[in-house]
């Protein structure tokens, strides 16, 4: 979706459930992005970056239908989900975008025209990391994506999302796995190729 679309539907939405769910996290981030980014690239990175979290778990718990999720709809939702599990599930697949970008980390740098580290502490502001969010990235997520690939990295980005987001968590059905890896994987290229066209610029 384009940035400025995405923008007019939280603010056309403000007082729905989508935006007290979901969309109050997602402005935040971007508002955050806005003031700590040094450029275009950068801004764009971590607000295409945002968009894909927002969209997909605002489609898993049913208040936005810009992602098609249809196997997971057989799940039931949490009765109950404080701002707390939804911001943790937004981080999560945030992480999980990052971590499929590392294989392309040169492009992502020079785009952004930063070094690693400095990269690594504006995405943690942003997406407000606590540090069990930065320890879960560094020891787990970064470890089983170069060991065992997207298959292994979508597991447990799923059953971590689904903790939070679901009444069950048990194992992601291949149905369920097929289309998150098919989302994960458009997600990353989508960040990968906003700091491509910047360095096709220069």
């Amino acid at each position: 979706m384009p940035i400025i679309t995405f923008f007019q539907d939280i603010f056309a939405a403000t007082k729905g459930r989508y935006y007290r769910t979901v969309g109050r996290h997602t402005q935040k981030y971007c508002s955050k992005a806005v003031k700590m980014s040094r450029n275009e690239t950068q801004k764009r990175i971590f607000f295409i970056a945002a968009i894909c979290a927002d969209e997909l778990i605002a489609a898993l718990i049913k208040v936005d239908q810009k992602r098609q999720v249809q196997p997971f709809t057989g799940r039931t939702i949490k009765r109950k989900l404080p701002k707390q599990q939804i911001s943790a599930a937004l981080r999560v697949y945030a992480s999980g975008i990052l971590t499929l970008t590392s294989h392309h980390k040169d492009v992502l740098l020079a785009g952004a025209g930063l070094e690693e580290q400095e990269l690594l502490g504006i995405w943690c502001r942003v997406f407000d990391y606590s540090s069990s969010d930065m320890d879960f990235f560094d020891t787990v997520l970064l470890p089983a994506y170069q060991q065992g690939g997207i298959d292994v990295l979508s597991q447990l980005i799923g059953k971590t999302i689904l903790d939070h987001l679901f009444e069950t968590n048990d194992a992601m059905s291949p149905a369920e796995a097929e289309i998150l890896q098919d989302i994960m994987l458009e997600d990353a290229a989508a960040v990968v190729q906003s700091a491509e066209f910047r360095c096709k610029e220069a």
